[in-house]
């Protein structure tokens, strides 16, 4: 089962609105979450790290459908991919 890591070189920064920054310390890369990004990313860190850890997550939390919250965690985690913030561990 894929996992999901953050990457060690990332920092994470909550605002109070609910909003936060990634920063890559070696790209000096920055990347703007908004609160459902904030919250994938903070269920990442407490290690929630497989995608059905993370829809279940986004389903307790929000009121969405199934599919919905298993599309934006992959489109999520995608992006965060292609950018070097996550690891995929098989």
């Amino acid at each position: 089962m894929a996992r999901y890591e953050p990457d060690p070189r990332v920092n994470f920064t909550r605002f109070d609105e609910g909003e936060g920054v990634l920063l890559h310390l070696e790209t000096k890369s920055y990347y703007t979450l908004n609160a459902t990004g904030v919250f994938i990313w903070e269920q990442l860190d407490q290690g929630r790290q497989t995608i059905d850890e993370l829809v279940e997550a986004l389903l307790a939390h929000y009121e969405v459908t199934r599919e919905e919250a298993e599309r934006q965690v992959r489109a999520f985690l995608d992006a965060l991919q292609q950018e070097g913030l996550v690891h995929c561990r098989e």
